[in-house]
């Protein structure tokens, strides 16, 4: 009798075992299904969007101002500064940083020309703001003809000097197709202009808002290091002689992404109040695996917006953040 009550025990307990087999199994994937917190990837960093009617509406200025540019002559100093200007990039192109002096010199020849074309009062402004339009409805032409022949023509070194070379370098140009949309390239020539000479912040000359939200869009969809880290991470790159030293390169290289990316978002946040600056920042900070200024980041937006579009993703990324700090 106690023989027979054993076996149906110990039958008893191979029975419950094996059901306990699915019942694990079951409650294991149930675990895989659960939503994860996954941590900011690149795609998690809020880009601007520009207006598309204000964009429209500022190119309609621009080819305005380059028609009247073409119906009337301009003054012989504005159009010598346009000269001079066309003389450096042209340089700029062909030396390929060779021979600084020149380009120097040729610096010098653009300073001379714009004390001679920058008169007083609104027309000459006017007279400058047309020359710039022009070479700016050029500059698009060539960058398309760019793309359909992938020949760089002496007219867009003339226009935009080694602009193809730094589009290349910054991983905004596969082969001969641009990166950058038109809008983000119209505003990317006014900036360039404006800082040949010397006019950033000028009246009338900066871009507007929503010209610098395209162009910011692509600065923060597509970062990349700093020249300057550039050239070091190429150093490290071609010393690295194990797995491990190549994951250190990388992981350096991913931190120096986002460190200009970094700044992008504090310029950004500077012109445009709407932008969500401290979302942004977390993103960036974390993807640097810099978890604590990350953190902070995401509890400066959490501060003052406790609900909203971002709200939860912030709450989500806050813990992976936190999660991160305590490794």
């Amino acid at each position: 009798m106690r023989e027979e009550t054993g076996s149906r025990l110990a039958e008893l307990r191979d029975g419950m075992r094996l059901a306990a087999i699915p019942f694990g199994v079951a409650i294991a994937l149930a675990m895989l299904l659960v939503p994860r917190h996954a941590a900011p990837g690149a795609d998690d960093v809020p880009v601007p969007i520009a207006d598309a009617h204000a964009l429209a509406h500022s190119a309609e200025i621009d080819h305005d101002l380059a028609e009247r540019a073409r119906r009337e002559t301009l003054p012989g100093a504005v159009r010598g500064l346009g000269s001079a200007m066309r003389a450096y990039h042209t340089l700029e192109a062909a030396l390929d940083g060779a021979d600084p002096s020149r380009l120097v010199a040729a610096r010098r020849a653009i300073d001379v020309a714009l004390t001679e074309a920058r008169g007083p009062g609104e027309v000459r402004d006017e007279a400058m703001l047309r020359l710039r339009a022009l070479e700016l409805e050029g500059f698009i032409a060539e960058v398309r003809r760019f793309e359909a022949t992938g020949t760089q023509s002496a007219e867009l070194s003339a226009l935009a000097g080694g602009f193809v070379s730094a589009m290349t370098v910054a991983g905004w140009c596969e082969d001969h197709t641009l990166l950058p949309d038109e809008s983000a390239l119209r505003t990317m020539y006014k900036q360039m202009w404006n800082g040949l000479v010397g006019f950033e912040g000028r009246p009338g000359f900066e871009p507007s808002l929503d010209e610098q939200r395209a162009l910011y869009a692509l600065f923060l969809s597509s970062p990349h290091p700093s020249a300057a880290m550039r050239d070091a991470l190429d150093a490290a790159r071609r010393g690295a002689s194990s797995p491990k030293a190549c994951a250190a390169v990388v992981e350096a290289e991913r931190s120096a992404t986002e460190a200009w990316r970094l700044e992008h978002i504090a310029r950004l946040a500077s012109i445009d109040p709407t932008y969500p600056e401290a979302f942004a920042r977390g993103v960036a900070a974390f993807r640097r695996a810099d978890y604590h200024a990350s953190a902070q980041a995401f509890r400066t937006w959490l501060d003052g917006h406790t609900d909203g579009p971002l709200a939860l993703r912030a709450r989500t990324f806050l813990r992976a953040a936190e999660a991160g700090q305590a490794e």
